[in-house]
């Protein structure tokens, strides 16, 4: 699948790079996903490059691979610093330097103004007691500082480095491009107020943005520097601050910017005067979290929204004519097969352009993690198999809701897939869509992963009615 899949810019280690950058720290990022490395080539880079300090991201489903390199580069370059950073990090701190003895120091939080008082600091052979958002290590014990307030003007961190990125490396998926793949990601905004339970809200629980200015000046440098035609504009709710969206909209419609955009959203917080602001702005796609088709498991998780409401939202979306990506989790916590099943007849209802089925997983930090951890149903911590896509990996779930099997899960996944785009409607949709010989590459590439992951085994017999 990873021809149609992602290889995204790795914004946060660009943040940092930028904020070492401006504090007169020499930096590099290297991009192993991206520049296909593998641990030999990454431990030959490291020794090359003479590093005292070498950081590296964690999120959870990475936990094996990130172990083994850190072992790899301990036992190589014993004298370098080791830090580790990213949600699963900030989630469970004390418990990561626990079980990655490698591990020298850990950043919690937001991490520009941690880094940079960290280089010094060592640079210095001062002490680190004083640093916060910094979890360290002192002989034998772990030591975690007091929490970094969360940043409350963005614009007073310098753009993210990516001269220090192979950008023609990066693609977003087919789901959320049209024709080329090059669609970079701007962060516009950081944390969420909503209380849904399977969040963590990395960034805390108030809404910061950039300024419009802001916005609109690292769009031009993208436009100049790389020729982009489209992007990706990153908030968990880029329309939670309606006056800030239209504002943007109507800089880039002012601007004469020319991109095409897509971004994520909550069905509550747009209407069509918005809606309408955004397509004239150069938005094409809205992505919404679904999560389910039961209102007993939309309020269990608390989404705050309902089923009419997203209903609403689709239909006022799509007559504007901004295409759609649904979200929607199966599996969640007390969900019987019904339910699940009316979550894919809801998804076929809804009828988004595309539609992203995954497995519910209680990921560290998040409420629901800790309600399952507490009543014990969390099935193992064995963070590398905390995927969503489980349904085409031999792994163990870690969470099963009671009543049904882990098979089941897996399988609704697939089914999910299967009877959402292997309808007439969808396969002629996408042909309509076709403008481009890549729109025909990755359309036809992703039917093909639908047929080699199991669809083969159901052609020629009726599906099951949902």
């Amino acid at each position: 699948m990873k021809s149609f899949g992602a290889v995204s810019e790795p914004l946060g280690l660009a943040y940092l790079a930028a904020a070492l950058e401006a504090a007169g720290c020499p930096v590099e990022i290297m991009d192993a996903a991206a520049l296909d490395l593998n641990p030999d080539d990454i431990i030959q880079r490291i020794h090359a490059g003479d590093f005292g300090l070498v950081g590296v991201t964690l999120l959870t489903p990475m936990f094996d691979a990130v172990q083994r390199l850190l072992r790899r580069i301990r036992s190589s370059k014993g004298e370098a610093k080791l830090l580790v950073g990213g949600p699963h990090a900030s989630a469970l701190p004390v418990r990561t330097m626990e079980e990655i003895p490698e591990i020298d120091l850990l950043c919690v939080g937001e991490g520009e103004a941690t880094i940079v008082d960290l280089v010094h600091r060592l640079s210095a052979k001062a002490p680190l007691s004083d640093i916060p958002g910094l979890v360290w290590r002192l002989g034998h014990r772990i030591v975690r500082n007091s929490d970094r307030p969360f940043l409350k003007d963005l614009d007073a961190l310098p753009k993210p480095a990516r001269h220090l990125l192979p950008m023609e490396r990066y693609q977003l998926t087919a789901s959320r491009t049209r024709g080329s793949g090059f669609c970079p990601t701007v962060i516009l905004a950081r944390g969420c107020p909503f209380d849904c339970r399977y969040c963590s809200h990395p960034f805390g629980r108030t809404f910061r943005h950039h300024s419009v200015g802001r916005v609109i000046e690292e769009l031009s440098e993208l436009k100049k520097q790389y020729h982009v035609t489209q992007v990706n504009l990153e908030a968990d709710t880029l329309t939670l601050d309606s006056h800030f969206v239209q504002q943007l909209c109507r800089r880039l419609i002012d601007e004469n910017l020319n991109l095409q955009w897509t971004c994520e959203s909550r069905v509550d917080t747009v209407d069509e005067p918005t809606l309408q602001l955004m397509k004239a702005a150069g938005c094409w796609q809205i992505s919404y979290g679904v999560e389910s088709g039961s209102q007993r498991l939309l309020d269990h998780i608390c989404k705050g929204v309902t089923r009419e409401k997203i209903i609403e939202t689709f239909s006022a979306t799509q007559k504007t004519g901004i295409s759609i990506r649904g979200f929607f989790m199966l599996g969640l916590p007390h969900e019987t097969e019904a339910e699940t099943l009316k979550t894919i007849r809801f998804a076929r209802q809804l009828d988004p352009l595309w539609a992203q089925f995954t497995i519910t997983i209680p990921y560290p930090g998040t409420p629901m993690f800790d309600e399952l951890d507490r009543i014990g149903m969390i099935r193992h911590y064995h963070w590398a198999d905390y995927n969503t896509w489980g349904g085409w990996a031999d792994r163990r779930l870690p969470y099963v809701p009671s009543g049904r099997s882990e098979a089941d899960i897996k399988a609704m996944q697939k089914r999910a897939m299967r009877m959402f785009y292997l309808r007439p409607k969808i396969f002629l949709r996408f042909i309509r869509s076709i403008s481009s010989p890549s729109d025909f590459a990755k359309y036809f590439r992703g039917f093909w992963v639908l047929f080699k992951t199991g669809v083969r085994n159901s052609v020629g017999k009726p599906p099951t009615p949902i």
